[in-house]
């Protein structure tokens, strides 16, 4: 297996920007940004934050609104913080250094097990196994794991088997990449690519026709559905924003004041009487917009109301030409950029 999908992987791997080196800065940036993010969004974001953070002092030296701004759209905020007070910990008590051993590396702010693994091999080519859902899948199909792949038995095989496997290669750095890269071209969730696997020969799924049936979770997430109203406040070209606190969504982003609704029935008196609780000049609802966030399904309704005084929350006026400069969650783009 080892050897056939390290020589699969040189011949076929993607061009992509974090491949291009081995600075364990650079490798660790992208693998946060990969975390519960598509390759192609995360791209551009991983160019302008190097451009922005180069090295680890200036991002260690950056204010936590710049480096949110940047990340603004990513989602998952708090790997951005995580990343910024791990790279302050790593100029502050390493010396501007990473260490170059598991036990130590995952003490800074923001490394797990698995950004450990990946840093340490892909920048060092150092044998440190990783795990993540893509090797999960190829190593449940490989193996024919059948049991639930998210409980903690399976957790400790699929580690165990990264250790034996990565233990075994001459290019832990091209190894590891090619078990990640297998899993996102060809092993595939829902349509894997089977006549083009290099390991095909050996996997149990393909050989017992069950590569639709593994792997197999055990919980399915349940997402509670929210009923949200953003209110736009907006006085001679100002509009009105409150940076939201460390307990709420999309923390330290700045946002428009929000109320919940309790149910959406009778929303539309209950919009009229909120709208007109503000005394606003003229008001109108705008288009609805859906979103997803931590277990949470959004129904947003965006409420435009142009007044004549501060609306009763914490916040400021920002001039609609300035807005582009604050860091805000995709859903706040996404209505303005709608709009406005």
């Amino acid at each position: 297996m080892v050897k056939n999908l390290t020589r699969w992987f040189v011949k076929n791997q993607r061009s992509l920007p974090w491949r291009m080196t081995s600075d364990p800065y650079s490798i660790w940036v992208s693998e946060v940004m990969l975390q519960q993010t598509q390759v192609s969004t995360v791209i551009p974001y991983y160019e302008k934050f190097l451009e922005a953070f180069p090295s680890l002092e200036s991002l260690a030296k950056a204010p936590e609104e710049k480096v949110l701004k940047l990340w603004a759209g990513l989602g998952y905020y708090s790997r951005a913080r995580n990343l910024h007070k791990g790279a302050q910990y790593l100029v502050s008590h390493l010396q501007n250094s990473f260490p170059q051993q598991r036990a130590e590396i995952l003490k800074v702010p923001g490394i797990g097990p698995y950004t450990a693994g990946a840093i340490l091999s892909i920048a060092f080519n150092l044998k440190e196994p990783l795990v993540d859902g893509n090797v999960e899948r190829v190593f449940s199909r490989y193996f024919g794991y059948s049991d639930p792949i998210d409980s903690v038995k399976a957790k400790k095989f699929f580690w165990k088997k990264a250790e034996e496997l990565v233990n075994l290669s001459q290019e832990p750095r091209l190894f590891n990449q090619a078990l990640m890269e297998l899993g996102s071209l060809i092993c595939t969730k829902s349509t894997p690519q089977c006549g083009d696997c290099p390991i095909q020969k050996d996997c149990t799924a393909f050989q017992q026709n069950l590569t639709q049936d593994i792997p197999r979770k055990q919980k399915k997430v349940k997402y509670k559905e929210v009923f949200l109203v953003k209110l736009i406040f907006e006085n001679q070209g100002r509009f009105f924003l409150r940076k939201n606190r460390k307990t709420e969504w999309w923390a330290g982003l700045w946002d428009f004041p929000s109320m919940e609704l309790d149910s959406p029935k009778n929303w539309t008196t209950k919009i009229q009487k909120l709208a007109e609780s503000h005394s606003p000049v003229a008001w109108k609802e705008l288009s609805h917009e859906k979103h997803t966030v931590t277990h949470h399904k959004l129904s947003v309704i965006p409420l435009h109301l142009k007044v004549r005084k501060k609306p009763p929350f914490e916040g400021e006026w920002v001039l609609g030409s300035d807005l582009k400069d604050r860091p805000v969650s995709a859903l706040v783009r996404r209505i303005w950029d709608q709009h406005f």
